[in-house]
């Protein structure tokens, strides 16, 4: 549209010169004519300079465009002044461009400040230079990583960290390493990864840096923390029974007045109390001291002592523990499918934490149920035993139960989460399983298998 409209304007303007040049030399023949050759002269230079300049204003304007693009110049525009309609339509055409080209430079530009701001406020360092050991840029954690504020060649890192000049040199692309630096009278673990890329032709290399004490120590923390947690956890699912039963013991060998009850006034059964609470009590404490001494060294797998144990008994054991628990919070305790004499071969000691553990989430599961009831069941089945404990619980969701036996993964604001990871342990130890089928509102069931 534009190369037509411009063909013909200066076709029109060549047809107004040579029509004057024409009549100029028409009126040249008659020497009679005096002023009538002037004025033809005068209006012949005017179309020969209209011609020119018109050209002239087109490229000139082409020109400036073109300039304003290449020196990135985009606060210019082209107003078309009164000079037609081609000119307003060129002027157009060029604004558009250069507005396109102005959006281009913004987003470029807001793109450069996002990366600078993103690199100066990184914990990582960051270092950048050509092959010839250049520094292009260094963040300001490198400077601090490294206590240098100076950086401009990679051996003002050599002058100072031999070593790491050596591994930044020597380290492929893509490829990480850990190291060692003596930094301010300081062992820092670093951790190097090197990257390259090509800019103008030109390869560049950067090398991130990553100071590892702060998220070791960190980590080193934490893991005390969860150690802490987990040891909380299981010796308070051992102590607060016993507690309980000493303070029934208490209660039993104590007369109103705050003075001791002679032994010779207890009955038959409140002897049998006294002797089978003594015994809980007992066999609970070895299996506690056991466990914290198996829990010194935490990386250690527990060592089991098999033998042929009844497990009804070693249930019954760990019901009584809990017995006052059930009875103030009026939980109901089903073992009409405890089978007597239900033998296997276990450590009975680890096998009663396991129980223990898993009572103690029924105890919580059963908090805002009304009617709370536990059953329990052993058995044996194809010379297998299984133990088996239902409650009627607040039950888990699927999301849950799928996460139930990750480390440290509890819904209790108090709990652990190492008891069912700990119980899975250690019956896998045992040659077997534990497995748990829940659904929310519904109750829970837990079955071990060996």
């Amino acid at each position: 549209m534009f190369a037509r409209e411009f063909r013909v304007n200066v076709i029109l303007r060549v047809a107004i010169i040579t029509t004057i040049a024409l009549m100029l030399a028409y009126v040249l023949t008659n020497r009679s004519w005096f002023f009538t050759p002037l004025v033809l002269s005068i209006l012949l230079l005017i179309a020969v300079w209209s011609l020119i300049y018109y050209i002239e204003r087109t490229n000139k304007d082409l020109t400036h465009f073109i300039l304003s693009i290449k020196q990135g110049g985009f606060t210019s525009s082209f107003p078309a002044g009164k000079r037609g309609d081609i000119h307003r339509k060129l002027s157009e055409a060029f604004n558009d461009v250069i507005e396109e080209f102005r959006k281009i430079n913004l987003q470029r530009e807001t793109h450069y400040q996002y990366l600078q701001i993103l690199t100066e406020n990184i914990q990582a360092g960051i270092i950048s230079f050509d092959l010839e050991g250049n520094v292009m840029s260094v963040n300001p954690a490198a400077r601090q990583l490294l206590n240098v504020f100076q950086l401009s060649h990679t051996r003002d890192i050599k002058s100072v960290y031999p070593k790491l000049h050596k591994t930044i040199i020597e380290l492929e692309p893509g490829q990480r390493q850990l190291l060692r630096v003596i930094i301010a009278d300081r062992e820092v673990r670093l951790s190097l990864q090197v990257k390259e890329l090509i800019l103008d032709e030109k390869p560049f290399r950067i090398v991130l840096l990553q100071d590892l004490n702060a998220e070791l120590e960190e980590q080193e923390v934490d893991a005390w923390q969860k150690l802490i947690r987990v040891l909380t956890h299981e010796i308070m699912n051992s102590v607060t029974p016993i507690v309980s039963l000493t303070e029934s013991l208490n209660v039993l060998l104590t007369l109103p007045d705050g003075n001791r009850k002679p032994l010779q006034s207890l009955d038959e059964e409140d002897k049998e109390d006294l002797y089978g609470s003594l015994q809980t009590i007992e066999n609970r404490s070895k299996g506690l001291l056991r466990f914290v001494n198996a829990y010194k060294d935490f990386t250690k797998t527990p060592e089991l002592t098999l033998e042929t144990i009844d497990v009804s008994v070693t249930i019954g054991r760990v019901i009584t523990l809990f017995h006052q628990e059930f009875e103030s919070k009026s939980i109901a305790i089903d073992t009409t499918d405890v089978s007597p004499k239900t033998m296997a071969k276990a450590d009975a000691e680890w096998l009663e934490q396991v129980l223990i553990n898993l009572f103690r989430n029924s105890i919580d599961a059963l908090s805002d149920t009304v009617n709370p009831v536990i059953k329990v069941a052993a058995y044996m089945h194809n010379h297998r035993t299984f133990v088996s404990i239902i409650d009627n619980g607040s039950g888990m969701d699927e999301e849950t139960l799928e996460k139930a036996f990750i480390p440290f993964f509890t819904t209790k604001k108090k709990g652990s989460g190492i008891g069912l990871s700990f119980s899975r342990q250690i019956m896998r130890l045992h040659g077997g399983s534990l497995t748990i089928k829940s659904k929310e509102g519904e109750g829970t069931q837990v079955v071990l298998d060996w």
